[in-house]
């Protein structure tokens, strides 16, 4: 698609390392594993559940006891005749495993489960997406770097031809034929490349720590990389907007949308579970004592001990939840809510890059017609500047003219290299606007 390598080899590297070493990205790849975990956390709900318990209790109670009258044999007498007032004490102790399974969740589980796998995919398009982003910025600062390159190359060219003219001004005046007023113009000249110098490193050593701050390379080894501005070529009618990550992750968002809908519609649904337990009770040391048993007075009861071992329950069990105050009907509401703004959302970020990739497109044919109408004013002001040269050596023309035509000759240098800066940033806009800028970077 490219009709050349997109940007020089040696950006890479610092690009790998911009992305790799970025901490907002790398909280996002934290997030997501969070978010896969929160998935396997949901999927551990279909494991059996296997817990121990262990309980000792000392109880002390009274009551009223009525029996039905029994008459003893042989004696004739009588028990539990009417109302007995009692008392119980004792020792009671617990010990058991129990275990649970659901068997059947109404489809909850796995429905939530494939929402949450869809969430990360969409937090892993998005993190994609973060990276183009990256990518991108790295290499305009670099684009700048090497425009101060150009431009040092610039000031150093004007100031060797000053330098000449002022050499060759000041033997005229010796001679008597200039004046001191020619002399100050062009040191004045020299003075002002000296004060962009000054504006060159000062500009050079901002994007040096700002590469510092993006890459975390060292500044020797990004002060090694260099390379000519030229420009990017691109096929622009080939391109649209449908690769882009953010459409991606509004697709993964709808379809975990849809599985929580499923999820929630699932609730209506019975539950369905197994459950087992096992465990050994021991009721010792117990007192119980029946007041005014008539003739037997009262009567007074001990034991030593009651174990009941093993004690095995197994089961399965069902909950279905049949009304709820309406609750299950407001909650598919807020699902199918969420999902149909979800859908608007991605028609509406559709259509927005969309524009976005046109307006992209305008821009990269602008600049590429710019660059050509800045080559030819380059090549008319260094035919002017020449001729300017050739005149002012002559007398034909003031000193002012001559600055003139070299001032001229630097803008419209210095146009042209920032011009191919701004053809490649809008190429690169235009990958990115495609949602292909990394696939070309390290094609």
């Amino acid at each position: 698609m490219l009709a050349q390598s997109l940007v020089d080899h040696q950006l890479k590297e610092p690009i790998l390392q911009a992305i790799q070493t970025n901490y907002e990205l790398l909280n996002q790849s934290i997030e997501i594993q969070k978010t896969r975990t929160s998935a396997e956390s949901i999927k551990s709900k279909l494991l059996p559940e296997v817990s121990a318990n262990f309980a000792y209790t000392y109880f002390n109670t009274s009551g009223l006891l009525d029996l039905p009258t029994v008459t003893l044999p042989i004696v004739g007498l009588d028990v539990f005749q009417g109302n007995q007032n009692f008392s119980q004490s004792g020792h009671l102790g617990h010990l058991g495993v129990m275990g649970k399974q659901i068997i059947f969740s109404g489809l909850q589980i796995p429905n939530a489960v494939k929402a949450v796998e869809e969430k990360a995919n969409a937090q892993s398009y998005l993190l994609e997406a973060g990276k183009e982003g990256i990518a991108r910025d790295v290499v305009f600062a670099f684009d700048q770097l090497m425009l101060l390159v150009e431009v040092e190359k610039l000031i150093h060219d004007t100031e060797r031809r000053l330098d000449k003219e002022n050499e060759k001004v000041k033997k005229a005046i010796a001679n008597g034929l200039a004046i001191p007023y020619d002399r100050d113009k062009i040191k004045l000249a020299l003075l002002e490349l000296e004060s962009k110098k000054v504006e060159v490193d000062g500009g050079r050593r901002l994007l040096y720590q700002h590469l510092q701050q993006m890459t975390h390379l060292p500044l020797e080894q990004l002060q090694q990389i260099t390379y000519q501005l030229t420009m990017i070529d691109v096929l622009a009618d080939g391109l649209d907007s449908s690769q882009r990550k953010e459409l991606k992750a509004l697709d993964a968002s709808s379809n975990a949308y849809e599985f929580l809908y499923k999820k929630v519609k699932g609730s209506a649904l019975p539950q369905v579970f197994a459950f087992g337990t096992v465990g050994y009770t021991n009721l010792f040391k117990t007192k119980f004592k029946i007041d005014d048993m008539g003739d037997f007075g009262d009567v007074n009861l001990k034991g030593n001990q009651l174990a009941l071992y093993p004690g095995l329950i197994v089961g399965i069990g069902a909950k279905w939840d049949i009304f709820k105050g309406n609750e299950h009907k407001h909650q598919l509401a807020e699902a199918r809510f969420d999902l149909e703004m979800n859908q608007n959302k991605r028609e509406d970020t559709e259509e927005k890059l969309a524009l976005l990739l046109e307006k992209n497109k305008v821009n990269f044919e602008t600049a590429l017609k710019k660059i050509k109408v800045a080559e030819q004013q380059v090549q008319i002001a260094s035919n002017t500047m020449r001729l300017a040269t050739k005149q002012y050596q002559e007398g034909l023309i003031n000193v002012t003219e001559r600055l003139e035509a070299e001032n001229d000759y630097y803008k419209s240098s210095l146009g042209y290299y920032s011009q191919i800066v701004e053809q490649r940033k809008a190429a690169l806009e235009l990958l990115h606007a495609s949602g292909t800028l990394l696939t070309h970077l390290f094609d």
